[in-house]
């Protein structure tokens, strides 16, 4: 199969748009989750709000006037990683073109205002139906960079970041795409932050990722996108290459549809030889006490002795988080940072060397996002140093 290369990232998030922020203001430690001041929601939780762009310096057709939320921050992103690539606005127009994008819960404000709207009066406004589908996205950034080749959605819960961009890179490996724009986004809404409060899933102050006092998670949004083409195209036209990604279509373990896996054990080895040779696990630990349990454990099962970073801590956690994931995977081979895990203090596993304090510097030959998410899936993505 063909080799992919990551050519490009765009981002965009509660540390900052263009992936120059983003990473400047990863490594240097600081926090993107702080009191709500766009969405509404209960008091006393933190959560990583992201400011959208104005669509009218974005969009060139006429989308501007009915885009939704999610889709606005795609569509930012993938301008942002397509100019980062070195790469015209039109690049991944045609047939050759591809889409892959992940959303856990699409666009949420709109449609929590349609069905208002419908139990109020009894009818809804027909011209906002076509945003709350969880494919718009697909169809405005279609219609916006004129791409009209293969094109998914991907719902997987929270990997559904890294189970999109495991799609597009299958695409780009199997020769059915020239260059696909994967990654994600979601959008954070007062509704959301009520639903997961009531649920007891929120932290009460600043999560802490992989640490024995975890309480909750920070709700996020944003987008992360990456332009993925071979790598012999890529090194042809003299792109600047963040790493090689290598395609896997992961696997599964038993576990609720809800819940999260049981087995620490089953997972570990699955996982050991996707772990062979990292210099880097870029975990999905969140601050939530059953998934970080989990996440220690697979790890030491696994024997890791390697860097580990939790990034949610400073990103928030939503379903596209894992697409700022593998970002930051990248970013990490390509120059040899890896980012501090924000609020552990305390290591749920003594045995697990996790990055604090301040971010690590040194070689990257390999990173590891280890893709977790609820349902017992795994959405692993290795990327490598080209």
């Amino acid at each position: 199969m063909t080799e992919v290369a990551i050519t490009g990232i765009g981002v965009v998030s509660s540390l900052g748009n263009g992936v120059r922020a983003f990473a400047g203001a990863l490594w240097q430690g600081h926090a993107g989750c702080r009191p709500a001041r766009r969405v509404g929601g209960p008091e006393g939780v933190v959560v990583a709000e992201a400011d959208a762009p104005d669509v009218r310096a974005i969009a060139r057709s006429g989308i501007a006037r009915r885009i939704d939320r999610p889709s606005l921050l795609a569509l930012a992103a993938s301008v942002q990683a397509l100019e980062d690539a070195g790469l015209s606005r039109d690049a991944a127009a045609g047939e050759r073109g591809a889409l892959a994008l992940g959303s856990a819960l699409g666009n949420l404000a709109e449609t929590e205002m349609f069905l208002d709207r419908l139990r109020a009066k009894g009818t809804g406004n027909p011209l906002v139906f076509p945003n709350l589908v969880l494919n718009a996205p697909l169809g405005y950034l279609s219609i916006e960079l004129g791409i009209t080749g293969p094109n998914a959605m991907v719902n997987e819960q929270e990997a559904s970041g890294e189970a999109a961009i495991q799609w597009g890179a299958q695409l780009v490996a199997r020769e059915a795409a020239d260059i696909c724009l994967a990654g994600g986004a979601d959008e954070l809404t007062g509704m959301v932050l009520r639903i997961f409060d009531e649920a007891g899933l929120l932290a009460r102050a600043e999560p802490r990722p992989l640490d024995a006092r975890a309480d909750g998670f920070a709700a996020g949004e944003g987008a992360a996108i990456v332009v993925l083409e071979p790598l012999a195209r890529a090194r042809a036209r003299g792109a600047r290459i963040y790493g090689r990604i290598v395609p896997d279509p992961g696997f599964a373990t038993p576990a609720s549809v809800h819940g999260w896996s049981h087995d620490a054990a089953a997972v570990a080895s699955q996982l050991r030889s996707r772990l062979d040779d990292v210099d880097c696990v870029v975990a999905s630990a969140s601050g939530l006490p059953r998934l970080d349990a989990l996440e220690s454990a697979v790890l030491a099962t696994a024997a890791l002795r390697r860097p580990i970073t939790a990034p949610r801590g400073a990103i928030g956690t939503f379903g596209s988080a894992g697409a700022l994931a593998v970002a930051i995977g990248a970013l990490a081979v390509a120059h040899g940072v890896i980012p501090p895990t924000l609020g552990c203090e305390m290591p749920r596993e003594r045995t697990l060397d996790v990055v604090r304090g301040v971010a690590r510097r040194g070689r990257v030959r390999a990173a590891l996002v280890t893709g977790l998410a609820r349902g017992g899936i795994v959405r692993p993505v290795r990327v490598e140093a080209a």
